[in-house]
């Protein structure tokens, strides 16, 4: 895995990387609570440059693309990106991206690891397009910068009107002769923007935000307060939310599949269960007020039928309660329905499904 230059910078500001985290982001500097709190009333940096990251190029890169790619590559301008992902011939899940246009090649943005999937997987169905396809990895650095004070020091420090973009769009900016991608995304349920520049510029970046961003109240966070914040978000995450057993649409991810663009690997399965069937499993959330934490893996019952199971748990400060992210079959789907969590051999507890996301400030 890549490691940052950042690491020992990271342990200045008071950054604990525990035993056993392979990411190169501390897992908190303060209590990830009041970093959470601090977040969602203010602004907040978490460095994001584990991810794994991908660039595509060639005559024919877009041909490629489009073929094993669920969302339109051709379409899409130059300026924005969209959510994507490969599927295999069954319609499941193989990798999960965000991909963005640049006038001479696409750049993917995934969950670390992911790429050497997505880079194997094209290079399989390659044959003769004229398409170089590089992990790039450890070219970029990356940060993200997000809460509701985000927007105004993003337009502050940089002189754009970020509020106008949508979500995917991004721009070039230019910073001490270093060349930032700045790019509006969603991964917390707060507005957000991701820096992405390279490796060697990385650290007087991080170093520079954080000192023009106090007035702002930009502060750093660790990977523990961003994990609570993205299932506060309803945010699935690949390997953990969703594998390659995974159908898309079983997790909700309707904004990643374009059903007018043609033909691609898996789409007959997509088509076929959107016009004329239903899948017999759903990602929602789940909540409860009493103390105990869910379980990751916990089967979830009505009466003594087992009917889903947990993929992502935590306590939520901001909403106070525990709250999870779980599969669940479609006849119990509905917000409101009273299930149970068996959390030992003959002891269940009560919870309520609820739709997703459980917070949503992102604009």
């Amino acid at each position: 895995m890549k490691k940052s230059n950042l690491a020992e910078f990271h342990k200045e500001l008071g950054g604990i990387f525990l035993e056993g985290n392979q990411s190169q982001t501390p897992n908190y500097y303060d209590d990830p609570d009041n970093e959470i709190i601090h977040v969602r009333n203010s602004s907040g940096i978490v460095d994001l440059s584990g991810r794994g990251m991908l660039t595509i190029s060639g005559k024919d890169h877009l041909k490629l693309l489009q073929g094993m790619l669920t969302n339109d590559m051709v379409k899409l301008e130059v300026g924005k990106g969209n959510h994507a992902l490969a599927l295999t011939v069954k319609g499941r899940m193989l990798a999960d991206m965000r991909a963005f246009k640049f006038p001479d090649f696409m750049l993917f943005d995934t969950e670390p690891g992911l790429q050497t999937v997505l880079a194997e997987h094209l290079n399989k169905f390659k044959l003769s397009y004229k398409a170089d396809i590089k992990d790039s990895t450890n070219d970029y650095l990356h940060f993200h910068i997000c809460g509701p004070k985000s927007t105004d020091f993003v337009e502050s420090e940089f002189q754009l009107s970020a509020s106008e973009f949508s979500e995917y769009d991004y721009k070039i900016i230019h910073i001490n002769n270093a060349e930032i991608f700045l790019i509006k995304i969603n991964r917390t349920g707060e507005t957000g923007f991701d820096l992405i520049t390279e490796s060697g510029e990385a650290g007087e970046l991080f170093r520079d935000l954080l000192s023009k961003g106090e007035v702002a109240g930009l502060k750093p966070f660790g990977i523990n307060a961003l994990n609570t914040m993205r299932i506060e978000a309803g945010i699935p995450l690949f390997g953990i939310d969703m594998d390659d057993s995974t159908i898309p649409i079983e997790a909700g991810l309707w904004d990643a599949l374009d059903f007018e663009k043609g033909c691609y690997l898996g789409q007959e399965v997509i088509a076929r269960i959107k016009w004329r069937g239903r899948v017999n499993w759903h990602l929602t959330g789940l909540e409860t007020t009493d103390n105990t934490v869910y379980s990751v893996g916990s089967k979830i019952f009505n009466g003594d039928k087992e009917i889903g199971r947990i993929t992502s748990t935590t306590f939520s400060k901001t909403l106070g309660k525990n709250i999870a992210l779980c599969y669940i079959r479609r006849e119990f789907k509905e917000e409101g329905q009273a299930v149970l969590i068996k959390s030992g051999e003959n002891s269940y507890l009560n919870a309520i499904v609820c739709d997703l996301p459980f917070i949503n400030n992102f604009n």
